[in-house]
């Protein structure tokens, strides 16, 4: 009895869940979130020398042009919903929402008005605290201030690795990169690095 009990109420609590999904609109954020990743995959293709049927300026030049639109559409989509997490749309369609976001780099003052939703979110478990790591770190850069996880990466001066942008306090850096659940800045530029092998000299 006490099993029946058990697997009706889990029954209960995932139709629950399911209930409150808004799957109109993470097909909306998934499709644009698609749209973004097929230009900067291309990108990557062609910065490492896998592709030479396109140029990168005419990559850049979608990438631009997708991110302006999806600035448009999730702006909308900000101001009606708020920063939706996991309750809302599900994990993946509320990581994509985030990336989005990520990508609106012309809007600062719309990246920072997220970001303070989103961390009413992550406080609640419902928005990942790694992505709001992430997002920091673009705010900051965007606004002209030294980010904090050392997220945000650029080519060191002899174009021979990845290192950070500027950042805060820099020996403390593995330790607030440990408090959001990022790797070492040693094993993040080994990665990087290993992604974009193709613009290294």
């Amino acid at each position: 009895m006490k099993l029946k009990t058990a697997i009706l109420m889990f029954l209960l609590n995932t139709t629950s869940v399911f209930a409150q999904i808004d799957f109109n609109l993470c097909m909306k954020i998934d499709s644009l979130a698609a749209e973004d990743q097929k230009w900067r995959v291309l990108n990557r293709q062609v910065d490492n020398h896998e592709i030479d049927t396109i140029s990168k300026e005419q990559v850049w030049r979608m990438v631009n042009k997708t991110d302006s639109i999806n600035f448009l559409i999730i702006n909308k989509l900000f101001y009606e919903f708020g920063f939706p997490g996991y309750d809302k749309v599900g994990e993946i369609s509320s990581r994509n929402f985030w990336l989005l976001v990520q990508h609106a780099d012309k809007y600062p003052l719309f990246q920072d008005s997220v970001l303070i939703k989103m961390k009413l979110e992550v406080e609640k478990n419902n928005a990942s605290q790694l992505d709001y790591a992430y997002l920091v770190d673009r705010v900051k850069l965007n606004t002209n201030h030294k980010q904090i996880y050392g997220t945000q990466m650029q080519l060191n001066s002899k174009g021979t690795s990845y290192e950070p942008r500027p950042v805060v306090k820099p020996k403390k850096l593995n330790d607030r990169r440990k408090s959001v659940g990022l790797s070492t800045i040693e094993e993040y530029i080994n990665e990087i690095n290993s992604q974009y092998h193709g613009t290294l000299k």
